[in-house]
């Protein structure tokens, strides 16, 4: 396997990737990118966002999640499971959020219906994971209450404050919990 490419097919064809009955989806976004990319130019937005990506990919890694795709300043995560998806949301407003070289980041986490359709996902859960992200304040993570209930019992901690958020495009309110 040489290739990003053979590397997701490979990723996607593991048994236990195909027995996920209810994926968990992470949006990460960086706070102020546009500023920057006015304020010093495009190469060095350009740097940022590289560099965003490559820690985020090597993050999910560790996490045993999959970078499905970069958006910009944005990356959609994919984890087959809710407790390391929150670990790995709060290792990133934690670690990622505050590195010099990087800009604060927002963090949506829903678990949730969805498809995988080549190498992409579509469905409810990552559209809402994605507006919580947007929602989210700047190194905050916004859990969804689904997401919590999956990954109670393994949170040392759990977060205690509560939201209900009406989110575009979703027609329900949607509890969330914050990680600051």
């Amino acid at each position: 396997m040489n290739t990003e490419i053979d590397r997701i097919i490979a990723f996607s064809r593991r048994p236990w990737m195909r027995r996920q009955r209810v994926p968990t989806f992470l949006f990460v976004d960086l706070v102020g990118f546009t500023a920057l990319t006015d304020a010093q130019g495009d190469e060095v937005a350009a740097v940022t966002a590289r560099r965003f990506r490559r820690t985020m990919r090597s993050l999910s890694r560790r996490h045993g999640a999959w970078q499905v795709k970069s958006m910009g300043d944005g990356v959609m995560i994919w984890s087959p499971d809710p407790d390391k998806a929150i670990a790995l949301a709060t290792e990133t407003v934690r670690d990622v959020g505050t590195r010099d070289d990087l800009l604060p980041v927002r963090v949506g986490v829903h678990t949730g219906s969805a498809v995988m359709d080549g190498m992409d996902w579509f469905g409810s859960a990552v559209n809402v994971a994605a507006r919580l992200a947007d929602e989210a304040e700047p190194n905050q993570a916004l859990i969804s209450g689904s997401t919590l209930s999956e990954a109670m019992r393994a949170l040392s901690r759990p977060p205690k404050v509560r939201r209900e958020l009406v989110l575009r495009g979703i027609e329900s309110p949607i509890v969330a919990w914050r990680l600051t």
